[in-house]
């Protein structure tokens, strides 16, 4: 099949988008993973970096040029405006990203994403998995993985809900990250969908 089926991985902070991530990178698949290359973005692209020190101060760097996340992102999840800023000087760097790499892939291309639709992600899928999973599990491995508190899990999830609300994909598939639905067999199913690997097994 030489078509390009663009298919993006979206849901809530602890609900498990990177484990899809981690399944499929492992069975060969291309996953485009936002949240590591908006990092990669704002430390390396210097039209980007010099935009984020206009807005928020040469503060918001080290001296080594690394830029302060834990500073900014307690900054934009607390405050709606400096997430519009933050998010209006990277999306369009990381979408241009996206669409360059898109040209070099045939068949699936993943795109593993907290924010689908103010990132304007969803406009440029196939389809969008949407991985769920219950609140206290999802609270429990953040506070495992990031030390974060109860409440800021919290601001994070309101923060992220219209996200998914909003999205605009033409076809949308939840994955439920449980013990009552495993994984592998709806990853499996959804990959069977576009008819690329009838015989796909997953390894790993």
């Amino acid at each position: 099949m030489n078509r390009k089926v663009t298919i993006g991985i979206a849901g809530g902070i602890g609900a498990g988008k990177s484990i899809v991530s981690r399944l499929l990178r492992c069975n060969g698949m291309r996953v485009y993973d936002c949240d590591y290359e908006a990092k990669k973005i704002m430390t390396y692209d210097l039209d980007v970096k010099e935009s984020i020190i206009t807005k928020f101060g040469k503060g918001i760097y080290n001296d080594r040029g690394e830029l302060h996340r834990k500073k900014l992102a307690d900054l934009i999840f607390k405050d709606k405006n400096k997430r519009r800023i933050i998010n209006s000087i990277v999306h369009k760097a990381v979408l241009d990203d996206i669409k360059l790499k898109r040209l070099e892939q045939e068949g699936l291309f993943f795109i593993e994403t907290a924010i689908p639709s103010s990132g304007g992600i969803d406009k440029i899928c196939d389809a969008m998995w949407i991985v769920e999973s219950p609140l206290e599990v999802r609270f429990l491995r953040v506070e495992n993985r990031d030390k974060m508190s109860r409440e800021d899990f919290f601001l994070r999830i309101e923060s992220q809900e219209k996200e998914l609300e909003n999205i605009e994909t033409p076809e949308i598939d939840i994955i439920q990250n449980d013990d009552q639905h495993p994984m592998l067999s709806k990853i499996l199913k959804q990959i069977d969908k576009y008819s690329l690997h009838n015989t796909y097994t997953i390894s790993c």
